[in-house]
């Protein structure tokens, strides 16, 4: 795996999310709600998580939603993932 510094992480990470979502980038902020904000339902977190399993090369842990319930929320299990 690359080394990857947590601001390109983050860029990534909002990348795959609005590619899966259909959304603009610019929507995909740290307090966004999954569902309320971004219309993610289930399927699509498990997409995302494929998604970012891909982009990273890594296998990112299973997590119960309410454990992410933002982006930010996400993002940090990704990034502690990453170790960034």
């Amino acid at each position: 795996m690359t080394p990857v510094d947590r601001e390109s992480a983050y860029k990534t990470f909002q990348e795959c999310v609005a590619e899966v979502l259909d959304v603009e980038q610019e929507r995909v902020v740290p307090e966004a709600l999954w569902d309320k904000d971004l219309g993610a339902d289930s399927l699509a977190v498990i997409e995302i998580t494929l998604a970012l399993n891909e982009a990273f090369s890594v296998k990112l842990p299973d997590f119960e939603p309410e454990d992410a319930r933002t982006v930010g929320d996400a993002f940090e299990l990704v990034a502690t993932t990453l170790d960034v």
